[in-house]
């Protein structure tokens, strides 16, 4: 009796377990990005525009790589490629010029050739890398990058990374590249060897539409609290402006979370992104 009275405690002890584990993940099953899906940025707007600025890819420092970016982005310029793109996800791009290459000390084209494939560090940000509805990478600068590599003979493979830490990985190899709308900054220029600028870009502050008219300049905006991503070109536009109440946010999505939801007035996220998330098409 003793024997079937444990195993009956033995059986439902296991289902008890069962049962707070399967409850758990149930109520933990919406993710960051099925939030992010839900929400509405219909009561944002743009209210000014605080930089104006380039993107470009930063390879290594000394990487032979770069050289052939910039030789590729000429191509894909002279045969119509990168204005197909362009206007495909509503960009504006950079009007070409002719630039040195600093001489390469850095043999990657052959390190990625041996490895089979570039591995390319991303943030999920729309419109140049984002997920489609298929968990697929797309985006002006996914499909650019699949082009690039076609032509080099290797496989693109597109690696989320902290972009605040994202010389640290590039340094590392845990990255061969960081190709994800990123402004030519001097700290960009200082710490990767980058390409000539391929797309124009801008900073700008998204608040309710409501409050927009009340802020048209960067003086107005003093008192505001503001969300940017941490290690952004936003991040250097609200030091630049004297904005002294920011908080850092891990991406630009969450920056826009941030002021939908009401945690800060504004955000300071790119042009190209506000286009893509506020539907100015």
């Amino acid at each position: 009796m003793k024997k079937f009275i444990t195993v009956l405690l033995a059986a439902a002890t296991v289902f008890a377990f069962s049962a707070c584990g399967t409850k758990t993940a149930t109520k933990d099953t919406k993710t960051t990005d099925d939030k992010k899906a839900a929400t509405s940025y219909d009561n944002l707007a743009v209210a000014t525009e605080l930089t104006s600025e380039e993107y470009g890819i930063g390879f290594r420092k000394g990487s032979d790589l770069t050289g052939e970016l910039n030789k590729l982005i000429d191509e894909f310029t002279a045969d119509g490629t990168l204005k197909t793109l362009a206007d495909k996800y509503n960009l504006v791009l950079a009007e070409s010029k002719d630039e040195e290459t600093t001489a390469a000390t850095v043999n990657d084209l052959d390190y990625i050739k041996a490895n089979g494939k570039l591995v390319i560090g991303i943030t999920d940000y729309e419109p140049m890398n984002y997920r489609d509805k298929n968990g697929e990478w797309t985006g002006f600068d996914t499909e650019f990058a699949q082009k690039v590599c076609e032509k080099l003979g290797v496989k693109a493979e597109f690696v989320e990374i902290d972009w605040d830490n994202k010389f640290l990985a590039l340094e590392s190899k845990a990255i061969d590249c960081v190709w994800n709308g990123m402004t030519i900054s001097e700290d960009v220029l200082n710490n990767t060897s980058c390409t000539k600028a391929y797309l124009r870009n801008a900073q700008v502050v998204v608040m309710a539409k409501d409050k927009v008219s009340k802020y048209k300049t960067a003086d107005d905006m003093k008192d505001l609290s503001f969300a940017v991503e941490a290690g952004s070109a936003g991040a250097e536009a609200a030091q630049e402006n004297g904005f002294e109440n920011v908080v850092e946010v891990g991406a630009q999505t969450d920056a826009l979370l941030e002021t939908v939801s009401g945690s800060s007035d504004a955000c300071i996220i790119d042009l190209t992104m506000a286009n893509a998330m506020l539907g100015n098409k």
